[in-house]
């Protein structure tokens, strides 16, 4: 593309970083319509309701916050679930703008490639969103050049020794002719069809 023209509004994001705000702006979308009574509902994730995985995915964000230094206020477990996510997701994403995805962060005895750690929370926030919206009855949408670009992360990340252990099922037969979110879905191990 000539550097003279800027990406539309159906264009991919730019970079991983981007897609990151981009999912976590689709996951607050549905984050905001999830009522305290809904905390128990049974998410497409059969190890996890709204509560477990509100969990999980705080654990996430702040695992890969910390890796760019991040510093997390601790929010109350009465917080509203679009509050404690956000309130994390916000420190944990303007820590990577500070740190950028050059060289590579430590995670536990080892260490990644920055790139890939920022990758994570585009596949994090934009298939859990979904997961949140199936177990509150929420319609979901999510622009097809973001999910395609996130399903496109996510073939390079989840490889198949690795699947289960990163909690992922066996990919879903779905056709190449479906949409991206439903082939990011199927290739999360997850039934795009409701």
């Amino acid at each position: 593309m000539p550097s003279d023209l800027r990406p539309g509004p159906d264009s991919p994001p730019a970079d991983e970083l981007a897609s990151a705000e981009a999912c976590l702006g689709v996951l607050q979308q549905v984050l905001h319509t999830i009522a305290s009574d809904d905390m128990s509902k049974q998410t497409p994730c059969s190890e996890y309701d709204v509560s477990d995985l509100t969990g999980h995915l705080l654990n996430s964000i702040m695992v890969l916050g910390g890796m760019a230094g991040a510093d997390f206020s601790m929010r109350e477990n009465t917080d509203s679930v679009e509050r404690q996510i956000v309130g994390a997701a916000r420190p944990a994403l303007d820590a990577w703008h500070r740190h950028g995805m050059e060289g590579e962060v430590s995670l536990g005895p080892g260490s990644m490639p920055a790139q890939v750690a920022v990758s994570v929370f585009s596949i994090e926030f934009l298939v859990h969103a979904w997961d949140y919206a199936v177990a509150v009855g929420q319609d979901f949408k999510a622009p097809d050049s973001l999910a395609e670009y996130v399903l496109g992360l996510a073939q390079k990340l989840i490889k198949p020794h690795e699947r289960i252990a990163a909690g992922f099922n066996a990919p879903i037969d779905v056709p190449d002719s479906a949409s991206g979110l439903d082939r990011l879905l199927g290739f999360t191990g997850r039934h795009p069809v409701r």
